[in-house]
This record gives C-alpha cells, structure tokens and sequence, in this order.
C-alpha cells in the first residue's frame, strides 16, 4: 500500500531529483513503544523531524541549488497512523514490510514504492540522504556539509557524519559508535569498543573492564562520535541493500561494516553537534525539556 500526499517537487517531472532525505519511521521500537507517534512539544516526533526538514531544504536551496523542485522529502514507515499524522503535512509516506531489516532497507523498499511520477526522477546520481526519525534537533549545517561533500566527490559511493568527541564516559559506553579515521576523510573501521586505544594514558596491557579506574582519572579522551546519517548515490544504496551482511557487521551489529568490508570509501563529514536521538523514555523527557528552553528557537 503506497500512500501519497501532495508534494510540490512532484510538480515538475521533467527535472530529475538531486536529493532524496528519506527517514524511516517503525512504529514497533521496543525501548520507547510507538516513538514516531512520542509527543514533543504537542506535535508527534515525526512530524518535528519533518518540519525541519523543511526548513533545512530551504537552506540547501540558498546554498547548493537543491530545492522543492528537485528534492523529495521521504518517510518510510510500516504504520498506517504514521501515514496519519503526516498527511496534512504534505510530506510523501510510503508503507513498508514490519519486517525489514534495517532503516536503510526500509528506504530502498519505499524508493522501489514511489509513485511512477516520482520513480522517473531519481538516476544512479541521486542523492539519498538516510536520517533517523528520532533526531528533531538535528543540525541543519551538519546536513549541508554532507550534501555538499557529496555533490563535490562523485566517485565516493557513501557518506555520513562524525563528531570529534572528548567525554570519557561516551569513549566507554558500547552504545556509542566509534570511528576510525584514515589521512583523507575516509572511514578506516566503526565499532562499539573503545578505539583508538590511547595506550599511552591507559596502557596496554590491561583489560577495558579493568582499566576502567584509569578512565575515570581522564579529564579527556580524544575520538570520533558516529552520527547516525547516511548519504548514498542511488545506485550504492541498490547494491548495498542487495548484497548479504558482513561477518563485520553482524559481529559488532553495524551495517556500515557490509560497505567497508566490500571496500568501499565511505566519507567522513564532521559534525558540529554530537547526536541527540530519543531511544528511551527518559530521552523524551530529556528532549521535552531542551524542546521547552531552546527547541522553538532552532
């Protein structure tokens, strides 16, 4: 079932889409039941993260020519009540499978769904921007960096965002991804453990459990912060979705490893604000709170 709204960079199909920003919407989250339909400042979190997209088109337009006109604002979504509360919004819904996989799954699986008026202007060219729907204050600028360091190199089939990180507690915590970078920009490795290893002020010959009292004494600890955005050339996102996970990546549970273990580049953009996702319940009151002080303002 497709559904679609009105959408004026539907209106003229004889140009081809530049930029597709796709977010992918499940309503099954386990650790924060129904999240795109989470209440933030009175709206459903799917529709903040839609509204500044529109805003942020409006700023890749002043900046890098992408506008309504040859940009498509995408959420793919397996629930009916999401398709809802978008509709006035004029954002395009596409319903997916409950089952995929992943968010970059369910973005092909929509891209394979758009309408014929829509499906005839993406080439290999386009550009797919994945943004997570649980990201409101994402960072506008953030976003044009990645664009633009994508529209510069069209040889590099993927792309996405770092955030040059201090915090040795973050440096500890498996849930946040860590990168590690070559001399050019280039993703050498991502993983939930703590690299690169400072050996220097934590030694090397100690356990990540038992050096733990040495971390504590870090005032700093230099490293790169995934965050979770993604930039493909269409025609990287059809081969990627279609090749079988990596050992990588089902041992440390990232998709990004199926690229690299293929030997692809994947840029590194970095970000000017580390990630703000809203994964619990106690992430939407933290985010209701930053919503109240300074989230209007954004």
């Amino acid at each position: 079932m497709t559904t679609e709204t009105h959408d004026r960079s539907l209106a003229t199909p004889r140009h081809d889409l530049r930029l597709v920003i796709a977010v992918p919407a499940r309503l099954g989250s386990t650790r924060l039941p129904r999240k795109p339909l989470a209440l933030l400042g009175g709206l459903p979190l799917i529709v903040r993260v839609t509204e500044r997209l529109k805003t942020c088109v409006r700023r890749l337009g002043q900046s890098l020519g992408v506008t309504a006109d040859n940009c498509l604002i995408l959420v793919a979504t397996d629930s009916p009540e999401v398709c809802d509360v978008l509709h006035a919004t004029g954002v395009m819904t596409i319903m997916t499978p409950s089952e995929l996989p992943s968010g970059t799954d369910r973005i092909m699986s929509a891209l394979n769904r758009l309408p014929a008026s829509a499906h005839q202007r993406i080439s290999d060219s386009t550009l797919v921007i994945n943004l997570q729907g649980d990201e409101p204050f994402f960072h506008e600028e953030d976003i044009e960096s990645l664009v633009s360091a994508m529209l510069r190199d069209p040889n590099i089939p993927m792309g996405t965002l770092a955030y040059p990180q201090a915090d040795p507690v973050q440096f500890m915590k498996t849930s946040v991804v860590k990168i590690v970078s070559d001399t050019l920009g280039h993703a050498l490795y991502f993983s939930r453990s703590p690299i690169p290893w400072p050996r220097e002020s934590l030694g090397a010959s100690h356990s990540v459990t038992s050096v733990q009292e040495s971390v504590d004494r870090q005032t700093a600890l230099s490293f790169l912060q995934h965050v979770g955005v993604y930039a493909f050339r269409m025609n990287a996102l059809k081969q990627f979705t279609s090749m079988p996970p990596s050992d990588l990546e089902l041992c440390e549970g990232l998709e990004q490893l199926r690229a690299l273990s293929a030997g692809w580049k994947i840029k590194l953009v970095i970000a000017h604000e580390a990630p703000f996702g809203i994964d619990t319940p106690e992430d939407l009151k933290r985010a209701e709170e930053y919503f109240a002080t300074k989230g209007q303002k954004l």
